[in-house]
Formats: C-alpha cells, sequence, structure tokens
C-alpha cells in the first residue's frame, strides 16, 4: 500500500511518526556515554586504564583499587541488556498521549512486563536530579495531600524473618507495622506544589501526616534552595506559609483566602491559584490509570508527570544525554527503599 492511497491527514500522522523515530534512531547513547568522564563505582576515583574488552565493550580499570568496569557504570544504561530500546522506551514513557502501563509497554516494545516495570523505576530514579522548575516574576505556592499507599507486592526487606511468602513464622518489620498502622490512621503524604504561570511546575515531599498542616519549619527545609528575591509569591493564608514568608527578605507575598476561590470571588486581580487547581486537577486524572501510587514512588511519579508536560522529541537527544551523564543515578535507584524509610520515620 501507497502512501498516496491514504487521506492527507494519515499521510501527515504517518509522516510525523517516522521523523520521530528517525530521530530517536539517530541518538547512541552507548557511544555518548563513553565521552563522558567516568568515575570508580567503588572508591570513586576518576583515573582509569584500559583492561580489556568483553562482549565487544572497552573494559576499564581504576588504578586506585583496581576494580573494573565499562563506561557506563552507574548510568540508566548500567546492567541493561536490552541497551538498544532503552531511547524508545523513555520517549514512550515521556509522551503525553502515550499508554504508560507496564503492560502496554512490554507488548509495544517486546519486552518482559517485569522488565518494563524495573526500567519504569531506573527512569523515575532519574528524574531525581533533572532540571528545576524556571521562577519568573510571580509563583503560585500550595500544599497539596495524596492519601498514603502501600501498594504492590510486600518483598522480604519489610520483614526481620522472612521465610517464604504468607509463611505464618514470618516476623514483620517495624516499618511494616508502622505502614500498616499509617493506612489504617488514613495518613497523608505532603507536598509541596510550585507554579511559575507559564505551563511549568514542580513537587517537592514534605512528610507524611495523621492530620493538620505542616510546620513553618517544614517549609523552611524544603523551599531553602529556592531563590524568592524579587519575586512575587502567591499563596493561601494558611499560618505556616505567611510565619515562613514574614522572615523572608525582598519577598512579595500575596495572600488570598481559600474559600474565595472555591465560590468563584476573585478580591483581588490575579491573587489566586487557579494554575495549582487545574494542574492537580489533570494530575488527579492522570493516576487514575495506575489505580493508586505507592507513597514509596510518589516523588518519583510527580516529577514524571511534569515531565511528560514538557517533554518535545526534538529535544529528545539533550534530555536523553542529561540523563546518561548522570552518574549518581544507579545509587539512587538502589537507595529507593531507604529513602522510603526514612520518609516514613521522619
Amino acid at each position: 500500500m501507497e502512501t498516496s492511497d491514504l487521506k492527507q491527514y494519515q499521510q501527515e500522522i504517518i509522516f510525523r511518526l517516522i521523523g520521530k523515530y528517525k530521530q530517536l534512531n539517530s541518538i547512541d547513547l552507548q557511544e555518548e556515554v563513553s565521552g563522558f568522564p567516568m568515575k570508580c563505582r567503588k572508591c570513586g576515583h576518576d583515573h582509569f586504564v584500559k583492561n580489556g574488552h568483553f562482549n565487544e565493550q572497552q573494559r576499564y580499570m581504576c588504578k586506585k583499587c583496581r576494580a573494573t568496569q565499562f563506561p557506563d557504570a552507574n548510568t540508566a544504561l548500567y546492567n541493561l541488556k536490552l541497551k538498544d530500546k532503552w531511547v524508545d522506551f523513555v520517549a514512550i514513557m515521556l509522551e503525553k498521549d502515550h499508554a504508560t502501563s507496564c503492560i502496554a509497554i512490554s507488548k509495544e516494545l517486546h519486552i518482559n512486563e517485569k522488565t518494563a516495570h524495573q526500567w519504569r523505576l531506573k527512569m523515575l530514579s532519574c528524574l531525581n536530579e533533572h532540571q528545576g522548575i524556571q521562577i519568573g516574576c510571580e509563583l503560585e505556592l500550595d500544599e497539596v495531600y495524596f492519601p498514603f499507599c502501600v501498594k504492590g507486592r510486600i518483598g522480604k526487606e519489610k520483614f526481620d524473618t522472612y521465610i517464604k511468602e504468607h509463611h505464618p513464622d514470618n516476623v514483620e518489620s517495624d516499618l511494616r507495622l508502622k505502614e500498616k498502622k499509617m493506612e489504617q490512621d488514613k495518613h497523608q503524604a505532603v507536598c509541596i506544589i510550585k507554579h511559575n504561570r507559564n505551563k511549568d511546575f514542580s513537587f517537592e515531599t514534605i512528610k507524611i501526616l495523621k492530620k493538620g498542616n505542616v510546620s513553618k519549619s517544614d517549609l523552611a527545609r524544603v523551599l531553602k534552595d529556592t531563590d524568592f528575591t524579587g519575586k512575587t509569591v502567591i499563596t493561601d493564608s494558611g499560618r505556616p506559609l505567611i510565619a515562613y514568608f514574614k522572615k523572608q527578605q525582598n519577598v512579595i507575598h500575596q495572600t488570598f483566602k481559600s474559600e474565595d476561590v472555591k465560590q468563584g470571588r476573585i478580591i483581588k486581580k490575579n491573587i489566586h491559584n487557579n494554575n495549582i487547581n487545574n494542574t492537580m486537577s489533570h494530575l488527579r486524572e492522570w493516576l487514575k490509570k495506575f489505580k493508586g501510587v505507592s507513597t514509596k514512588y510518589l516523588g518519583n511519579y510527580l516529577k514524571w508527570f511534569r515531565l511528560k508536560n514538557i517533554f518535545n522529541v526534538d529535544n529528545a537527544k539533550s534530555f536523553l544525554l542529561d540523563y546518561v551523564s548522570d552518574r549518581s543515578l544507579y545509587s539512587r535507584f538502589l537507595d529507593i527503599f531507604k529513602i522510603y524509610k526514612q520518609f516514613v520515620f521522619f
């Protein structure tokens, strides 16, 4: 069948797809990552000598501890057997209208469903260090709440004594007992959302609460690296937010009452958080397809949602190179459980 037999709009769709895949296929991450500076994954030293080949790949040896590694050590490509499909996987994960369930991805890329799940966790670990929001003259700020959730299989890391799944002699750890208590008491994970009123936003997880609001010290801990100098920050009239910004210098802090916004009343022009409300509406709709998100991965999913909104295939190469140049990614991927445990016991 020739493309001339198709309607004009159908031809345009096909040409866009061809252009997209040509763009993605032009990205050779294995070659690119070879040019990035290396650090030893054991001692952190940065001096290496060549040490033969393995599976047609150049291997290097650390001059300090004599450990050997490949150029992609501790990057997104480390320990991947199907490296040629990683670029397509990331593109699928970040495209707005693409199905993102592990089952759908495994069928499209012809990979195992467990592989798709592991790749998703690894990619979400990449997002932790991705470029932050660019703040303009005005910034909306608010606290948002998500139900505490423990979803998926309960692994042996949550048991002090583990024999096999559902065995009566398994002894649950303090973490597992606390999780069950938090779910029973309907705790919530609290995050702060920042919106620059220019289609970009970011989330930061704060803590897990049973009830009440976060404190001024919690806000100071999360917002300490954000430069508000010369900016207009718009929030609701919550006491912790007012107390925090009262101590900040060279910041214009504008507040409104949440009741006015809910009833459609805007007392002062442009003093509202409608952009945050719109973003949260889209986020909650997007999260429905996952039928709940584990609190362990909540921060990563929030960053994933943000990048789905700003990703463009045209800048896919710089986007992906930014990922594979991150030499601390694999350690973050391995530390997911450790970070979650700290979050629960904070």
